[in-house]
């Protein structure tokens, strides 16, 4: 069970959101109905809930058919994805990529494992997720990852069989069927919820065709490693601007799914640690008044209704409990002593 909310770079998601847009889908809609904010192609690497990630994938293989993983991966590949995708793009070889990858992925995911292990003649790829996906959705996931590691390889332009070995996890109702054809091997039932795909050394040693050689790729200033604390309350609060972005704001039953728990058990393990969601929601609420007061020049109602209040009444009663002031003073104190057009009665 997990004891933080799984978080994911949205960039894990550039290639579906990359074919979204381009297939003629409204992208921005599409993320909003997922729980995710608009714009988000554009903010790679935001933190989001895995889930989030995972329902966008499923609304789309719901619309356009099983093998669209597949179709995604080809229309826009690893080089969409951000920081992960920089590493393959300046790398030698595959297993250079992949041994760079396998390092740097507690930046990339937060419950998810990537190993590059030695095989006899080669090495093999394994990626699992530590969180109780459910398997129909974690067929088609892992689908999408698998097409992803196979695009590692093929920028190699090696000629003949790229694949020696593949472990697919199968879904519940049509198993593995098709997928031999997808990946151009022979692709079997995983045992244990975990794609593993085998390589030979041939393969993995090839030089890149026209390989950017660059010094080693920073991790972002700040963003070394997705889970942040360590805390249940620091990853729902990591995600929470995002969510209340998307419209609403994010009902315990909400959040306890992305946390892949009971709502008991979440709350349960938020009073653990001395907090409660209401708290959360209302903390990030603050800095998003806070910030938007101070600035921007927006009028004080505008600003409100940005951030979740009904009247400016209720808005200003908020201001004075987080700050012991008012509006209108809080926005004078930060530009100076100066008013401006956005002042409105307290």
């Amino acid at each position: 069970m997990t004891t933080t909310l799984p978080l994911v770079r949205a960039a894990a998601i550039a290639p579906l959101m990359v074919w979204l847009r381009d297939s003629g889908y409204s992208l921005d809609q599409m993320l909003l109905d997922a729980g995710l904010p608009a714009g988000l192609i554009e903010d790679r690497d935001r933190p989001i809930p895995l889930m989030a990630g995972i329902r966008l994938l499923m609304e789309v293989v719901g619309r356009e058919g099983h093998d669209v993983p597949c179709r995604m991966v080809a229309h826009a590949g690893i080089e969409e994805l951000g920081f992960l995708g920089q590493i393959v793009m300046t790398s030698r070889t595959p297993r250079e990529a992949f041994t760079k990858v396998a390092r740097a992925y507690l930046h990339h995911g937060s419950h998810e494992l990537f190993t590059l292990t030695p095989d006899p003649g080669g090495g093999a790829v394994r990626h699992a997720f530590r969180v109780p996906v459910d398997a129909e959705h974690l067929s088609f996931v892992h689908q999408y990852v698998a097409a992803l590691i196979r695009t590692v390889a093929l920028r190699t332009g090696h000629e003949g069989p790229l694949i020696e070995r593949m472990e697919l996890t199968p879904h519940p109702r049509h198993g593995v069927e098709g997928m031999s054809a997808q990946f151009g091997c022979e692709v079997v039932p995983a045992a244990n919820r975990t794609v593993t795909m085998v390589f030979s050394d041939a393969v993995l040693d090839r030089p890149y065709v026209n390989g950017r050689q660059v010094a080693d790729v920073a991790v972002p200033a700040g963003s070394a490693v997705i889970r942040g604390d360590g805390t249940l309350a620091g990853s729902i609060t990591t995600i929470l601007p995002a969510l209340m972005e998307a419209g609403t704001e994010p009902s315990l039953a909400c959040i306890a799914e992305l946390a892949f728990m009971s709502r008991r058990t979440l709350q349960r393990r938020l009073a653990a640690e001395g907090a409660s969601l209401s708290e959360l929601i209302d903390k990030v609420r603050a800095e998003q008044a806070i910030a938007r007061l101070t600035a921007t020049g927006s009028a004080i109602r505008t600003v409100a209704a940005e951030v979740g209040y009904g009247s400016n009444a209720s808005f200003s009663r908020a201001i004075r409990r987080w700050t012991s002031t008012s509006p209108s003073r809080l926005r004078r104190s930060a530009l100076g002593g100066r008013t401006d057009t956005g002042n409105e009665a307290e």
